[in-house]
């Protein structure tokens, strides 16, 4: 059987889930190079998922002619860079969402990765491939709603990540709610309603981690946005949930499409004297382990039948203007 060979840059947990995925689960696939700052992070992943060649040099690694296939997972910093790069090292390459810091360096990609003949690109918005967000994409597509209208998103993190987001804040590390988690749900947005947005109003506040305000940050932030097509988005995301809990709506001319409008863990419903209990979905990794899974196998099946994946490097450019759009009008409804 041919396998894609992969090398993967960024061993932290979304590497090394994308590592899991690829060398255990995903038959025509395998990770024969890793790369990272720290030589011992290096030689543990290694030696852990029995990968031949690491590296702590980007570059160098990029030289191993051996590798097929680039996966990014760094952070979105980097992300500009290693793309380019990776590019011009002539590799089929996927980078983590979201695809860059600004506009600009999305546009970067953009135009380098089409110089890329013969090779593919692609986001990882995940989301996409999880087997209900799919069917209801089947479902539209086949007429069974109409046209959509409204696309309703919902993304929250459970307040056990507040404190250790704030210090990531603090580092430079993370970008504000409506880019880092809202990202998912522009892109959602822009797939389900195939249009772009034209005008956006929005608010919320850090309510609970009171320090993020002073980064231009927010631990809740709600949304209402226009599309060029006469649709509409509505997208919150927050930091201060019980759970991991993330739900869509799609509302079409003739039908609405919910997805877990209740964060199950699994199917098991507790009843006790206080009344009906369903324990919830505790972390991302957790409600998305399946999508992950599937990204990758589809990316590595696109890779070895010369087929252009659905999600391009346009789509991480037009959910990163969404999200900044939506951030900008953060900030003007707070002046």
């Amino acid at each position: 059987m041919k396998k894609v060979r992969f090398g993967v840059v960024g061993i932290g947990s979304m590497g090394t889930m994308h590592i899991t995925n690829l060398q255990c689960r995903v038959p025509n696939a395998e990770v024969i190079a890793v790369c990272a700052r720290t030589l011992s992070r290096v030689k543990e992943v290694q030696e852990k998922f029995g990968i031949p060649h690491g590296y702590t040099d980007y570059d160098e690694m990029l030289k191993n002619p051996d590798i097929d296939a680039i996966v990014i997972a760094t952070g979105a910093d980097a992300h500009k860079e290693q793309c380019i790069k990776a590019s011009q090292a002539n590799k089929h390459i996927f980078c983590e969402k979201p695809l860059a810091k600004s506009v600009e360096d999305c546009k970067e990609i953009e135009a380098e990765v089409a110089k890329n003949e013969g090779k593919l690109f692609t986001v990882g918005f995940m989301r996409r491939f999880d087997p209900s967000y799919a069917e209801a994409m089947r479902k539209i597509r086949a007429g069974e709603i109409g046209a959509p209208i409204l696309f309703r998103g919902v993304s929250l993190d459970p307040a056990s990540v507040l404190d250790a987001h704030l210090e990531g804040v603090k580092k430079g590390i993370y970008v504000p709610w409506f880019i880092e988690m809202g990202s998912h749900d522009t892109d959602l947005a822009r797939w389900f309603l195939r249009g772009e947005p034209v005008e956006c109003f929005a608010t919320g506040g850090a309510y609970v981690c009171k320090g993020l305000a002073d980064y231009d940050d927010y631990d809740n932030g709600f949304s209402l946005t226009k599309f060029d097509n006469q649709t509409t988005a509505y997208i919150q995301v927050g930091r201060t949930g019980t759970c991991s809990h993330v739900e869509s709506e799609i509302v079409g001319t003739c039908g609405t499409l919910r997805i877990n409008s209740v964060p199950r863990k699994n199917y098991i419903s507790q009843f006790t004297g206080k009344g009906v209990l369903e324990e919830c979905q505790e972390s991302f990794l957790e409600r998305w382990g399946t999508a992950f899974y599937n990204e990758m196998e589809n990316f590595t099946n696109c890779i070895l039948e010369n087929r252009q994946p659905e999600i391009t490097a346009k789509d991480g450019t037009g959910s990163l203007e969404f999200c900044l759009k939506l951030h900008d009008a953060y900030l003007a409804g707070k002046k």
